[in-house]
């Protein structure tokens, strides 16, 4: 693997890095916000109200699944442009 390769790669682990941090960050958004207006709705008698723990743990399975995947897709791209450069480059060589 060339130095340019590892620089790649190097790039590609961070960018794959934060695409994961960032969609965690959403999904728990989401996950809290949907907590605070079922909560609101109970208070105000306009929902039956749910339990916190399980909401929180069913959003945070949901951001852990979500966050991977898409941090995984990211990397994935990464390692087919830099197999594709690495083919490339090769056949101009030869």
């Amino acid at each position: 693997m060339t130095r340019i390769e590892k620089r790649l790669l190097i790039l590609w682990f961070a960018l794959a890095f934060v695409v994961w941090n960032g969609v965690y960050d959403i999904r728990m958004h989401d996950t809290t916000r949907g907590f605070l207006v079922e909560a609101a709705l109970a208070q105000a008698g306009l929902g039956r109200g749910v339990d916190l723990r399980e909401h929180m743990h069913r959003g945070l399975v949901d951001a852990i699944a979500f966050s991977t995947a898409w941090s995984l897709g990211v990397f994935l791209a990464g390692m087919a442009t830099i197999h594709t450069c690495r083919r490339h480059l090769s056949s101009q060589l030869n």
